[in-house]
């Protein structure tokens, strides 16, 4: 009699398991075992490392800061063996000094900072993007007439941060006026200015600053460079060479981050909940706003958010060329580096995923 049938046999006699039965099951096991070891070990816990993520101002439902919220509440981070502790700038590109420090492994940043970055000779790169237009656009009362770029004329025109922006040169330019068909006038970030009517056009963050003002009974018009012909672009994850270098860090820190992307997109209730974790104290209503905003500027004909086109990218180059934002061009590929995230998108790794 062989050893499979004399196994069944004492089974099925309700009496002890024979030593030979019990050898037969460990080998099988040591077998699975091997054979698992063998195809590459598909199921090994990953390694657990140490990250930073900071996001570039105070905590508040900009998608990029609330993808990395929802990874580490949802156990998507812990899912990619990844620790992740959220920090927030302070201000004064504080987010980007630590990052080139290495104090920081992942940040946001403008697609116009990273281009200046890089052209400055640091060692960044934008490894996804976010905003596939830009989010700083212009208000103006509604009952102002001012409608269009063209009403600019002989109006004030507000700029903050002490320069004038490329995108309002362009969007002058596009309308057929120059810097001396309206009176450019620095502002500060407080939009009561506006409200008080001291400027006629005033110059917002288009995913909050709008319903900040309405929320004050103001009613307005927004005017999005974007839709005028003005090449923008968005928030990216910025991250320095050194730690697209180190290993798979970058590609687990994507997925992690932009499976909670797709979470979003359908839980968007819940995930201000947990921004409020961070965002303490702030309006719920207005900080649904914000990641509405910015979930409609991150979508793209294809459904890969977070992925971009060159074309996109030259265009914002040569505008800021142009007007003498950064003295040269630069190639998109010192810029940009959306490898790993591409990668991920063509083994399907968000597909269903939640």
């Amino acid at each position: 009699m062989s050893a499979r049938p004399r196994a069944r046999h004492l089974l099925n006699r309700g009496g002890g398991v024979s030593s030979l039965f019990v050898l037969a099951i460990l080998a099988l096991s040591a077998l699975s075992a091997l054979a698992l070891a063998a195809c590459g070990g598909e199921d090994e816990t990953p390694e657990v490392r140490q990250v930073t993520f900071m996001a570039g101002f105070r905590a508040q439902a900009n998608l990029p800061f609330v993808a990395a919220y929802v990874a580490d509440a949802e156990g998507f981070f812990e899912d990619e063996g990844l620790e992740v502790r959220i920090t927030h700038s302070s201000g004064q590109d504080e987010h980007l000094k630590l990052l080139l420090d290495g104090e920081v492994d992942f940040t946001t940043g403008t697609a116009a900072q990273a281009v200046r970055r890089v052209q400055e000779g640091l060692p960044v790169q934008a490894i996804a993007l976010f905003g596939q237009r830009g989010d700083q656009g212009y208000v103006s009362h509604a009952d102002s007439g001012i409608e269009t770029p063209e009403d600019f004329a002989g109006h004030s025109v507000g700029f903050k941060a002490g320069v004038v922006p490329a995108e309002l040169h362009a969007l002058l330019a596009g309308a057929g006026l120059s810097d001396d068909d309206v009176e450019l006038v620095g502002v500060g970030f407080d939009p009561r200015v506006f409200m008080e009517r001291g400027v006629d056009v005033y110059p917002v963050f288009l995913n909050n600053e709008p319903d900040t003002i309405r929320s004050a009974g103001v009613e307005i018009n927004v005017i999005d460079p974007h839709d005028f012909g003005v090449p923008t672009l968005g928030l990216t994850y910025l991250a320095t060479e050194d730690t697209l270098a180190d290993g798979d860090l970058a590609e687990r820190f994507l997925r992690a981050t932009f499976r909670a992307v797709q979470w979003i997109t359908e839980h968007p209730d819940e995930a201000v909940e947990i921004t409020l974790r961070y965002a303490e104290g702030a309006d719920a209503a207005h900080q649904r706003y914000l990641l509405d905003t910015d979930l409609a500027a991150a979508q793209r004909e294809d459904g890969r958010i977070g992925l971009s086109d060159a074309a996109s990218w030259e265009a914002l180059i040569d505008l800021l060329v142009q007007y003498e934002v950064i003295p040269e061009a630069i190639g998109v590929d010192a810029v940009v580096d959306q490898s790993a995230l591409e990668r991920l998108y063509d083994d399907g790794a968000f597909e269903g995923s939640e």
